[in-house]
């Protein structure tokens, strides 16, 4: 069971065309604050990115967290949802193109979220053994933890740098 798992997963990373990475990271560098927004597990995976955008000196927040501000122009919201049809999300985009932000939708097909949103990046899922959107989840989780690494390298943002903004009352 295992190897399937880790097949199905290398299977959808190899379909993620490179250009996502490079257009994900010309949508953040011009972002001035970056929001980010999922529901579920898919939620959990946004909030990862957030923490890893923060340690590489990212101004970065969870939508719905007590100390989220208000989205502006200029800032960026990503909505990560394999399904793409929350009603929450979907009022979150139209709330941030209504305040001139960008929407970038990480979903898995031609979706409502990525139909709402100015740009999309399609994980293309393939049949699975899994439960539910596992596989889904895996593949962003994966891909934005790739994404980190190019963003890092590109911006010599060393690890020892983003060890001092890592949390420390812990």
């Amino acid at each position: 069971m295992k190897n399937n798992v880790i097949e199905e997963v290398g299977k959808v990373l190899e379909k993620i065309d490179d250009k996502n990475y490079e257009m994900l990271l010309s949508h953040i560098r011009k972002a001035k604050r970056v929001f980010l927004a999922g529901a579920g597990r898919s939620g959990l995976i946004g909030r990862c990115f957030a923490m890893r955008l923060m340690h590489l000196g990212i101004e970065s927040h969870v939508v719905g967290e007590t100390t989220c501000p208000s989205i502006k122009k200029g800032d960026l919201l990503i909505i990560v949802s394999c399904s793409g049809n929350n009603k929450s999300l979907l009022e979150f985009a139209k709330t941030a193109c209504s305040r001139k932000a960008r929407v970038l939708a990480i979903t898995s097909d031609n979706t409502p979220v990525a139909s709402v949103s100015d740009y999309a990046i399609k994980i293309p899922l393939v049949k699975s053994v899994q439960f539910g959107n596992s596989l889904f989840e895996q593949a962003a989780f994966l891909f934005l933890e790739m994404f980190l690494l190019v963003y890092g390298k590109r911006g010599k943002i060393s690890h020892v740098s983003m060890a001092g903004r890592h949390a420390n009352l812990e």
